[in-house]
């Protein structure tokens, strides 16, 4: 019996010693997973409001354009249905 143990409490304690290094393992990707999650949700959130941001710009320029052009973009289509 002695014989079977010293064979397999070796190999029972090396296996155990690979599981330890696999969870530590694991902890440490867990934790790089974690800190990539939090980047990802900050980039994204700043990528929203930017696209927000150069909406309303657009809309703010599409207006301005309007009230500078507006009449004399309306005496040329005038012209052009009736001139």
């Amino acid at each position: 019996m002695s014989e079977v143990t010293d064979i397999v409490v070796p190999i029972l304690q090396r296996l155990q010693t690979d599981l330890g290094d696999v969870k530590r393992h694991i902890e440490a990707l867990t934790d790089r997973m974690d800190a990539f999650e939090d980047y990802f949700t900050y980039t994204m959130g700043l990528t929203q409001q930017h696209t927000l941001d150069i909406r309303r710009l657009r809309t703010e320029i599409a207006a301005i354009k309007a009230r500078l052009n507006g009449p004399e973009d309306n005496s040329k289509t005038i012209r052009g249905r009736h001139g």
